[in-house]
């Protein structure tokens, strides 16, 4: 027996830009028949008179088609055609594109500024208005996703303004979930069960966003730079990786300079040491009241040639790396100076942990050990990563590239011709998991250790990629990352789909402007959704076991050929579905069979069906009922649709 959700008020409280949106599914929630409605109301007392007298605007039923699609003035003929399109998928009817040829007319008009769009039903018309085709487009796949749920063959909805999206008003701010934990207060996490690593517990709940701000438009310096982490806090990602701060030198890049001691004056615009250090801590101590973590990029390998460093201890330094001066690590006078300066970058900035170069590669694992220890010893808990992968027996939390399928293709590979590995590279998210499949070093990928660490990072892009790979795509950057298994890392812009050249993105200025194109900012606004969703539910996607082959993630069967795995993470009495699209020419409702036992929570009689990408309560299921579900997908995106177990 399908029990009935209430029906919704019609004030819009809270949405997602162009997704965000209120009300109650027509399909899956309420039924239109009258004596089926009567008898339905019965079934549950928890709605009012008022609500049960909410007039009803029949647009499909079982039996006929009451609706033409129409646009006024031309108004957004591709959004109208993406409605008619997916009804059509639904019902198996066909629409009317011809105005008055139905009882009731749908129609789009241009209405309200570029971002904003409504969806006003009445007796005789439903109107979608909004100020852009983003926006129309918006406005027709939360209409779907929430009136379309569900397997009933018929289509209502309430009279009046059903939904609404004001960005003004609407916009998501997700830095209320930041929050920053001193080394005073933080507790430690035994990281790889032996004791050798003690990772400051807020490595649970890293997103991590890789930042130059000499490259990005609303940074530059540092003094120019806290609206960029401003920025990043409203996104919700609590951590960044800085890019090398310290001073280039002859022929240096940040990544070729002149030594860890010595910072950068393009970056603090000052030639005072002292003073340079002190911007770099007013910076860092920004960042921690937004609740971010600040990493630095240290690099290893040795310096530019002709440096005072070079030409002051000769004897550091021995042969070349990167057509450069290398570093000597046989030489403990070179290690014990590393080693404080890197103390000291710590200690004067209050920055959080490192990003090492090309590491374990130069050093191994007994210097960053080391520097760790020392650190913890002046009360200081910091996390220390490795580009390269790591043996993960000591000194790194975890590596940059947690996902890299080696026998596929290596990380130069990867960097030269990007791809996001569950989405374009062939690895099953599910099996790799469960499996440690592309998970962690090369050494390990083939032997009984593969993935068997705590953290893995899958990493969708970095300064060295030579071309963007999200590009606007939500299943690269969330089906893969946001709401995965995995600490999320990317490199900056991708997160609204910046403007990219192909070359090396190091080089390429961020246009942060590019944020505020239509299409750029419904982009940027279901990420900051995908990231809400992610801090809300914790005790989901933030579970980390010892091995992490034993995440809270199983597949989920779907009827339809979704071109990718679709899986579930659960916690308690909760399961998340993560039902990807990237079949251009699938039916876009996807039927998905729940994995009630394998998620844990199959001895409920009645469960509370939820779409995230709202918010919304779609309705309250039994059990059998609940065991398939129907929803709609857009291509190159995903249903979130949490299910909970309730009685």
């Amino acid at each position: 027996m399908k029990i009935p959700a209430r029906v919704f008020s019609l004030v819009i409280l809270i949405a997602l830009l162009f997704s965000g949106i209120c009300g109650c599914s027509g399909n899956g929630a309420d039924t239109t028949d009258e004596t089926t409605e009567a008898a339905a109301h019965t079934d549950t007392d928890s709605e009012t008179e008022e609500e049960m007298n909410v007039a009803r605007i029949v647009l499909i039923d079982s039996q006929s088609v009451k609706i033409s699609v129409t646009c006024d003035d031309d108004a957004y003929p591709n959004a109208a055609g993406k409605l008619t399109s997916a009804l059509e998928y639904r019902y198996g009817c066909t629409i009317s594109r011809t105005p008055g040829s139905a009882e009731i007319s749908v129609v789009f008009k241009k209405s309200g500024t570029r971002d904003d769009w409504s969806i006003t039903a009445g007796k005789d018309s439903v109107i979608f208005a909004s100020g852009s085709g983003v926006a129309a487009t918006a406005a027709v796949e939360a209409f779907l996703r929430l009136y379309t749920f569900g397997t009933d063959m018929t289509l209502s909805v309430p009279e009046g303004e059903i939904l609404s999206y004001n960005y003004a008003r609407d916009k998501i701010d997700n830095s209320g979930y930041l929050s920053y934990i001193p080394s005073s207060e933080v507790s430690l996490i035994d990281t790889n069960g032996k004791g050798k690593i003690m990772s400051p517990e807020w490595i649970d709940s890293l997103i991590i966003v890789e930042l130059r701000p000499l490259t990005a438009s609303i940074g530059g310096q540092l003094r120019n730079s806290y609206d960029l982490l401003d920025f990043y806090a409203e996104a919700g990602v609590n951590c960044v990786w800085l890019t090398p701060i310290y001073e280039y030198g002859p022929g240096g890049n940040g990544y070729g300079n002149t030594g860890v001691h010595r910072i950068g004056e393009n970056l603090t615009g000052t030639s005072d040491q002292e003073r340079g250090w002190e911007e770099m801590r007013k910076f860092v101590d920004h960042a921690h009241e937004k609740g971010i973590y600040v990493l630095f990029d240290v690099i290893t390998w040795g310096v530019m040639r002709g440096t005072e460093l070079t030409k002051s201890h000769p004897d550091w330094f021995s042969g070349e790396a990167w057509g450069n001066d290398a570093f000597n690590w046989k030489n403990e006078e070179l290690k014990e100076w590393f080693t404080q300066r890197c103390i000291e970058n710590i200690m004067k900035t209050g920055a959080d942990g490192f990003r090492c170069d090309c590491e374990p590669n130069y050093t191994g694992y007994a210097l960053f050990e080391d520097v760790r220890q020392r650190l913890a010893d002046q009360g200081k808990y910091v996390i220390i990563i490795s580009e390269d992968g790591s043996d993960r027996r000591r000194t790194y939390d975890f590596e940059q590239d947690g996902v890299l399928w080696y026998a596929v293709k290596d990380r130069g590979g990867v960097y030269s011709d990007p791809l996001v590995w569950y989405v374009d590279g062939g690895l099953d998210i599910v099996e790799s998991v469960k499996t440690g499949k592309g998970l962690g070093a090369a050494s390990v990928q083939n032997t009984k250790k593969a993935g068997s660490a705590k953290y893995y990072t899958n990493c969708i892009t970095n300064h060295d990629y030579q071309r963007r790979i999200v590009k606007g795509n939500r299943l690269r950057i969330g089906y893969a990352a946001i709401t995965a298994p995995f600490i999320p890392l990317w490199y900056m812009g991708d997160e609204f789909n910046c403007t990219w050249q192909p070359a090396v993105q190091y080089d390429m200025t961020v246009q942060y402007e590019d944020a505020e194109k239509p299409s750029n900012r419904r982009f940027l606004e279901d990420v900051k959704r995908m990231i809400a969703v992610r801090r809300t539910y914790k005790d989901i996607f933030e579970y980390w076991p010892d091995d992490h082959r034993k995440t809270n993630v199983c597949a989920v069967v779907v009827a339809q050929d979704a071109g990718l795995t679709a899986y579930a993470r659960y916690a308690g009495n909760k399961a998340v579905l993560i039902l990807p699209n990237n079949n251009e020419t699938a039916n876009p409702y996807f039927t998905a069979t729940v994995p009630l036992a394998d998620c844990g929570i199959d001895g409920y009689k009645t469960y509370r069906v939820t779409d995230l990408w709202s918010g919304e309560e779609l309705c309250v299921l039994d059990r059998q009922s609940v065991e398939e579900l129907s929803t709609y997908v857009p291509y190159e995106s995903f249903a979130m649709i949490l299910i909970e177990g309730i009685e």
